[in-house]
């Protein structure tokens, strides 16, 4: 770390005159020293989304650095590195940097030197996982070789928190029980809808447009494991489009939240006759 050097010098005449010079500041340089910084650009971030840092790594020292790497140890794990995203910067200009991911880790590389007073920034993304719910605090740790004395190592540190917003991520997969059906035949839709997000999704609303032919008999849904029959005044089916709740009805569907064990999982049966 730099250090002021004041300096004012004192004059004294005719037994009882003092008179004071004006104050000099002179900056002592540290030999080989290095700041770094670390921002998250959003301080809240969506379970299943991307964080973008910026991390600045400025050469304080009087010598310039080489071989300079900064290691991102991505939360211990609650985070991953988003493959091709990092740029690099000496000055606010672009510069040729490496990202090279490992288990746990990612290490951000640059053959450019560091000359004193210039600043290093690498700007990249990091993905959370999709039942990520509690706050994540990343360090990285930066390694660089000063040019005097000879191979001497130079290295900072720095740490950033973010946290994490919790949201669903819901997908739905139709398959019917049958391949092939004749007139007069019974034909069941299954309807599995999958959140891998970290909370739950309310108030679902489900629609389909089943085929002309076919003509719906009993609706059911079935969330963690107990199966629940939908009554008629709880959908409708009209013009062949059958939509679950009925605005008139009293039942709300939902996908619970993914856990350890999985993704949250509710599933909508529709059986029905083929004209």
């Amino acid at each position: 770390m730099a250090t002021n050097l004041p300096n004012r010098a004192q004059l004294t005449y005719d037994g009882s005159a003092v008179v004071l010079s004006n104050q000099t500041n002179t900056t002592l340089v540290d030999t080989n020293t290095m700041e770094m910084t670390k921002k998250a650009v959003d301080m809240s971030v969506a379970a299943g989304s991307d964080a973008v840092y910026v991390v600045r790594l400025e050469n304080t020292g009087a010598n310039s650095l080489t071989n300079i790497s900064i290691t991102d140890d991505l939360g211990m794990g609650a985070l991953t590195y988003s493959e091709n995203t990092a740029q690099f910067y000496i000055n606010g200009s672009s510069v040729t940097g490496t990202a090279a991911a490992s288990m746990g880790s990612v290490v951000f590389t640059t053959t450019e030197t560091l000359e004193p007073g210039d600043n290093f920034i690498v700007v990249y993304a990091a993905s959370v996982g999709a039942d990520q719910t509690e706050p994540i605090t990343n360090t990285v740790t930066a390694n660089a070789t000063a040019a005097a004395p000879v191979s001497a190592a130079v290295t900072a540190t720095a740490d950033e928190t973010i946290n994490i917003t919790a949201v669903p991520n819901v997908s739905i997969f139709k398959s019917a029980d049958k391949d092939t059906v004749t007139s007069g035949d019974t034909l069941t839709y299954t309807f599995t809808l999958m959140n891998t997000g970290s909370a739950a999704a309310e108030n679902v609303k489900f629609t389909d447009v089943l085929p002309p032919e076919f003509t719906v008999q009993t609706v059911s849904y079935n969330t963690g494991g107990q199966d629940t029959p939908i009554t008629p005044t709880d959908y409708t089916f009209q013009g062949g489009t059958l939509t679950i709740p009925s605005e008139t009805g009293s039942l709300t569907l939902s996908v619970p939240a993914a856990t350890s064990d999985g993704p949250g999982i509710t599933t909508i049966t529709v059986t029905g006759t083929i004209a």
